[in-house]
Parts: C-alpha cells; structure tokens; sequence
C-alpha cells in the first residue's frame, strides 16, 4: 500500500520505466511490422529467396525489444505499481482510503499524481486528490 507521498517518491523512476516499455513496445511493433512487409514483398515477387541474415535481424530485434519492455514492466510491478494501459501511460498505486481499497492513479504527460479511484472502480471513475483525501489516507 503507498502513501500519496511514497508514491510521489517513486514516480519520477516509474515514468522513466514506463518510457522505456511504451519505447521498447513501439520498437517490437515496428520490427514485426517490417518483417510482415518483408514477408509480402517476397510473395508479390514470386517467392524469392528470403536473406536469412535480414530475417534474423527482424526477429532479434523483435526479441531484444520484447526482453526489454518486459524488463521494464516487471521493474514496475516489482514496485507494488500496477500497468492499467501501458499505450496510455495509466498506471495505479494501490492505497486505503477510508479502510477500502483504492489506487492513486497517474497517467503520462501529468505533471504529478492528481487523481485516485475506487478499487471496484473503472478509470473513468478517476477523482482529484485534495489535501482532504491526502490526511484520511491509511497508513497500513
């Protein structure tokens, strides 16, 4: 469970986390995407031969990309944070709020964790914080 400022803490090391899995996903993505092109250029060819060494590469990077978001969210995770939707940056910090259940919840391009949410809540439940909500936080 994370106080708002354990988690105000560990935000600048999470978002750094989180730029490396959103960048190493775009990579793998980009990888696959050009090895299908590849795949179908050689087709529309005729099947011709396909260079096994550019083959490869798309299928290492592919990996290595892979290996490395993973790596990175593991990281996160490892930090008690939760990935909501890692295309959008969201993520949630697991709290208590009034003895329940909620997630101080943050999302790339916020300039600090200004939201929470109930845990049986969507994100579209998102609530600001206030200073209020900061004092009745449960600190076990």
């Amino acid at each position: 469970m994370f106080t708002y400022q354990r988690a105000m803490a560990v935000l600048p090391e999470i978002i750094e986390l989180l730029k490396v899995a959103i960048e190493a996903k775009g990579a793998r993505r980009k990888a696959e995407a050009a090895q299908a092109a590849y795949k179908k250029r050689l087709v529309m060819v005729g099947g011709a031969f396909p260079n096994q060494n550019r083959m490869a590469a798309y299928a290492d990077q592919a990996k290595t990309s892979y290996e490395a978001m993973k790596l990175a969210i593991d990281r996160v995770r490892d930090q008690g944070v939760e990935i909501r939707d890692l295309d959008r940056g969201m993520i949630d910090f697991p709290a208590r709020y009034q003895n329940q259940p909620v997630y101080l919840c943050f999302q790339l391009g916020e300039s600090a964790i200004t939201h929470w949410h109930a845990a049986d809540e969507s994100l579209d439940g998102r609530k600001l914080i206030d200073q209020d909500f900061i004092d009745q936080l449960d600190f076990s």
